[in-house]
């Protein structure tokens, strides 16, 4: 990680907190991903966190159009040093498809399956993902919460359902762990990424957009009642 403001989120904010178990299938219609969660055995891996930023300005990242394309863009600037090329490049196929293809030629098409305020406090984002690996072709789903911790803090927790397609994948999964301690070891990273993200994209944005949303939730919870 090159840039030192970022480091130092990482390591002063990025702390251990307990890992939440996500109930994904709940908030799922029918669907490919609903149907992993529900009739395949999927490998589990599990991140948690906490970012310096309140969750009126979480909720303004989250919940704009270009979420994906904003955290590719900078991960690029935060992590990669002038002149290394990305790994991949994701590209934009509709309003909620995507898909990507990495040096080794492996493709993965990806698809925004929920993106939406799941409670008062808390904030849901579901992806499902399909795509090839060393180990074969495979099918992911990946859900991120985020809820308010304070008036200054965020929370954040992952979950990863990962099912490889092949059975002989599968076996060495379950008997050697090779395929889940690959998973595990992309979700820890993929921990540490969130945080810096969160804490560089956060602080481009406005107090007054922050304070908009603040308003406008408050509206609506005021509606409801």
């Amino acid at each position: 990680m090159k840039n030192r403001p970022v480091r130092l989120c990482v390591l002063l904010w990025h702390i251990s907190v307990s890992v939440r178990a996500l109930d994904t299938v709940v908030l799922l219609q029918n669907g490919s991903s609903k149907t992993l969660l529900e009739q395949k055995d999927p490998i589990l891996a599990e991140a948690a966190g906490t970012v310096p930023v309140p969750f009126s300005k979480a909720l303004v990242l989250i919940e704009t159009p270009t979420l994906l394309n904003d955290v590719q863009n900078a991960y690029r600037g935060l992590m990669m040093d002038e002149g290394e090329e990305p790994e991949f490049t994701i590209q934009q196929n509709s309003t909620n498809t995507y898909f990507y293809v990495n040096r080794d030629g492996e493709r993965t098409d990806i698809t925004e399956v929920l993106r939406r305020r799941t409670a008062e406090n808390a904030f849901d984002i579901v992806y499902y993902s399909k795509g090839e690996r060393f180990f074969g072709d495979y099918q992911a789903v990946i859900h991120v919460q985020v809820s308010p911790s304070g008036a200054t803090n965020s929370t954040y927790a992952a979950s990863v359902y990962a099912y490889p397609e092949n059975a002989v994948s599968r076996f060495f999964a379950r008997r050697l762990g090779l395929v889940k301690r690959f998973f595990k070891k992309k979700t820890a990273e993929m921990s540490g990424i969130i945080t810096a993200i969160t804490c560089s994209l956060c602080d481009q944005v406005p107090e007054e957009s922050a304070t908009v949303t603040t308003n406008a939730l408050v509206s609506v919870i005021a509606e409801s009642d």
